[in-house]
């Protein structure tokens, strides 16, 4: 077998785990208790490893903020010496198959959404969207409002959401999208009909919870119209984590920002990234004093839900979100032909209605963006350097990052033809 043949089958496998997985949201845990390989001093960050004296202040602040939460340290200044000498160890999140969105971090008694996907047997990770606060961690913010929102989270919320998931019986996260589908959702940056459907599994379990604050629990719930996305990463982490266990694929397994650099992970090559200078996220900003110039890079891993096809994938899915970010229909349908010209399947569990029915593309083939020259575009909200939201808008993927990781493959393929 040549290796082109070797890839192609490689690349169907992973395909077949993309399109016929079936992620679960199944529980509620402590990441402690839930991630294979965290411990007390644990900081999971968002995006492609970065040398801790490089994390952008967002970050910084957001990890400091986790190790007084964890009562790791006294003082946010004391917890920044801890993560500079090592006392801390911050990683990349999804090399534990878990996704931060924005500027948020895990650490270990924070809970965290478990997806499981018994097709084929993965399980990802992420925590719970904090609601539409614009102070959160989520967002690179820590003070005694923060370190109180986040007891509750820890001690209240987040096991009230892991009682009403057990009496739920999961949440079968596609038959959320595929319930949702024609309601305008491209399921990465924007998400109310995913999120109301979500809550209507949710609310008559959570409300039969017995515990004082059930109130504000189902408020919490009702009002956060983003809530969706954070199952989805965990259930993404979860198809992930399998398909990264297929040798010598080019398809797309992984992929963040850390503010500084943005990278990609191969299915072939596993938690290796693949890394280039982050693109800034144009679009609209919330405020009209913010200028580009306030920007970060890329931040954050929600982007891995468009290794399954949502977000800038499947942009004309969610055509008032493009026009948020600035362009217009045509622009949106362009954007997902962009994507389906360099990706290998297509699902057609949501089909859209204004798109001739047509599903989603899915399985970015690396091989594709490289030979065609064709950019995915991502859609994504961006941060600003000193904390808090941007707005939000798109980017294209850099192409950088998807040469350097044919040129792994190349070398894996060469190194198994030496064996």
């Amino acid at each position: 077998m040549t290796v082109e043949q070797q890839v192609n089958a490689a690349n169907e496998r992973v395909l077949e785990i993309l399109i016929k997985a079936r992620p679960v949201w199944t529980d509620v845990k402590p990441a402690l208790q839930a991630i294979p390989g965290m411990t007390k001093t644990t900081i999971l960050v968002p995006g492609p490893p970065l040398p801790v004296e490089k994390l952008t202040m967002p970050i910084r602040t957001s990890v400091c903020g986790a190790a007084v939460h964890e009562k790791l340290a006294t003082t946010t200044d004391e917890a920044w010496q801890m993560a500079l000498d090592g006392r801390l160890t911050i990683a990349s999140a999804q090399d534990y198959q878990c996704g931060c969105a924005a500027c948020m971090v895990v650490s270990a008694s924070m809970p965290v959404i478990v997806a499981d996907d018994p097709v084929y047997g993965g399980r990802g990770y992420a925590p719970i969207h904090p609601g539409p606060n614009p102070k959160v961690l989520r967002w690179g913010f820590y003070d005694e409002e923060v370190e109180r929102d986040l007891c509750w989270m820890r001690d209240d919320f987040g096991p009230a959401l892991g009682e009403t998931v057990h009496a739920a019986g999961g949440i079968d996260l596609v038959t959320v999208l595929a319930k949702t589908a024609g309601m305008g959702d491209e399921n990465h940056n924007r998400q109310p009909a995913a999120s109301m459907y979500l809550a209507l599994q949710l609310l008559p379990h959570l409300a039969a919870v017995r515990h004082p604050q059930i109130g504000r629990m189902l408020q919490e719930l009702a009002q956060n119209d983003r809530f969706f996305l954070h199952p989805m990463m965990a259930g993404v982490e979860a198809i992930t984590q399998i398909a990264k266990k297929v040798p010598l694929s080019t398809v797309v397994a992984g992929m963040g920002g850390n503010g500084v650099e943005f990278g990609i992970q191969l299915a072939g090559t596993g938690n290796r990234w693949y890394t280039t200078a982050a693109p800034v996220i144009e679009g609209m900003f919330l405020k009209p004093s913010t200028t580009r110039d306030d920007l970060l890079g890329y931040l954050g891993d929600s982007c891995v839900t468009e290794v399954y096809g949502l977000g800038g994938m499947s942009s004309i899915a969610g055509p008032a979100y493009a026009r948020f970010t600035g362009a217009t229909f045509a622009d949106a349908k362009d954007r997902t032909e962009k994507a389906r010209a360099v990706s290998l399947g297509e699902h057609t569990f949501a089909p859209i209605p204004w798109d001739d029915y047509r599903g989603f593309p899915v399985g970015i083939d690396a091989r594709k963006v490289v030979g065609y020259n064709i950019l995915p575009i991502s859609h994504g909200g961006s941060a600003l350097k000193t904390g808090g939201q941007a707005g939000a808008g798109a980017a294209a993927l850099p192409l950088e990052c998807f040469k350097q990781a044919l040129l792994a493959i190349r070398d894996q393929a060469l190194a198994a033809r030496a064996e």
